[in-house]
């Protein structure tokens, strides 16, 4: 085995779609984030930045403001990329109008582009295969022209099995289905969970399960226990101060199960004749499902109003917000990790899980696990947590306590210490007990 770092190429295209304040900081955004926080850390890896999608200057925007002092060497940093995708964009939306105005002239200038996009790529990566040992992509697929090992981080696969509600992103030139087309007995992979590892087998099965192996996520380290400003934050997103809440933060889809969240809240609030209480919806809405909830809402009647809608939560005012809450509330049908349940143990915030797909992984018996499809089970639930503080006092500690279990180091390090073994190079640990 040779001694020797690794020299790894990292995709950060994703990072543009943190240049605002607004849905695309999500999950997967802050994913792509705290990996490469943690491989900046690493004396092990040489690292390479690589950015062939979107803008150059707006990844390097959100490097700068993310991680001051970076010393980052990007491979393929031209916007004429940007310039390339935006043109596929272009066709993709006026294909789904049947706007041929816009679709024929886009179509006219990707045929002419396209030998050019291929020209410059391969200038870029045709020498990863003496140069490079491997390239991670967290997202997108990875380039037929890349010739080092190549591994991808697998989040979910929600749009093929939820098409109805994700059709926008289930088909050719989407990102997902362009790269479940691409997956193969030979390259490699990283599952943000157990369930997501299993999914990805059952569905692709020509995939070789040595070559799949599950580093869990984690939360980012400002998710702790907080309630200095609380009360500014409240005031901040209209949150009445002499009320109780519960919490959910999701985007507002059809696939949360809010709907059901919601009602059994009024149901349980009617039923034990309760008025301390608030429900408190944070995130953006997706699609035409906003509409649907919003007149469920207007049907309760007086209940109406113990139902806060307050949009996009700017990321420092979140710890706050789970430490606050009475309970955090997340009964989606499907996940493919599921970060805010973990984001709120790590505020010690009791939680009420589905006790489907990876959920379970992540809070194991750190809360109250129910069907996301049963309305009795919700029901219970809220009752369990509003009638008996020592379960939520218990929750709290057990939810601290699972949440340490998890970190970014940990699941690096897995990522790292797999790409060294393939690639025949010394771990720091086999460097040292051979010296």
């Amino acid at each position: 085995m040779r001694g020797s770092n690794l020299k790894l190429i990292y995709d950060v295209s994703l990072l543009q779609a943190g240049c605002n304040k607004n849905a695309g900081r999500s999950g997967i955004f802050f994913t792509v984030l705290n990996i490469l926080k943690e491989l900046v850390k690493r004396e092990d890896v040489d690292l390479f930045l690589h950015c062939s999608r979107g803008s150059f200057s707006d990844v390097k925007q959100v490097l700068n403001k993310e991680i001051p002092g970076i010393n980052f060497q990007f491979l393929i940093k031209n916007n004429f990329f940007y310039f390339y995708n935006r043109l596929k964009e272009i066709r993709r939306n006026a294909s789904k109008r049947q706007d041929y105005l816009k679709k024929l002239p886009s179509q006219l200038l990707i045929v002419l582009f396209s030998p050019v996009n291929k020209f410059i790529t391969s200038l870029e990566l045709k020498r990863t295969a003496e140069e490079y040992d491997a390239f991670l992509s967290p997202v997108y697929l990875i380039s037929d022209r890349v010739m080092a090992r190549k591994y991808v981080i697998l989040h979910d696969l929600i749009p093929r099995l939820f098409p109805k509600y994700r059709w926008d992103i289930w088909g050719p030139g989407n990102w997902l289905y362009d790269l479940c087309q691409t997956l193969n007995g030979d390259d490699h992979y990283f599952a943000n969970s157990e369930y997501t590892r299993r999914d990805f087998l059952k569905y692709y099965p020509q995939i070789n399960s040595e070559k799949i192996k599950t580093a869990l996520l984690a939360c980012d380290d400002r998710f702790k226990p907080n309630l200095s400003n609380i009360e500014a934050i409240k005031e901040k997103y209209g949150i009445p101060k002499d009320k109780k809440y519960i919490f959910s933060l999701c985007s507002l889809e059809p696939r949360k199960n809010l709907q059901r969240s919601v009602s059994t809240f009024v149901k349980f609030m009617i039923k034990n004749n309760i008025n301390d209480m608030i429900f408190i919806l944070g995130g953006e809405h997706y699609g035409s499902f906003i509409k649907k909830l919003e007149a469920d809402i207007e049907n309760f009647g007086e209940y109406k109003d113990k139902i806060i809608k307050i949009g996009y939560v700017d990321d420092e005012d979140l710890p706050a917000l789970y430490s606050g809450a009475e309970w955090f509330t997340y009964t989606s049908m499907y996940e493919g990790f599921g970060l805010p349940p973990l984001e709120a143990m790590s505020c010690g915030c009791p939680v009420i899980v589905s006790n489907n797909s990876s959920l379970p992984e992540v809070v194991g018996g750190a809360g109250v696990l129910i069907d996301w499809d049963s309305d009795q089970q919700h029901i219970e639930a809220y009752e369990k947590y509003y009638f008996n503080p020592q379960l939520r006092k218990a929750n709290r500690e057990k939810g601290l306590a699972r949440a340490k279990e998890f970190s970014w180091k940990k699941c690096v390090n897995t990522m790292v210490e797999t790409m060294k073994k393939d690639c025949n190079i010394n771990s720091k640990s086999d460097t040292e007990k051979s010296e």
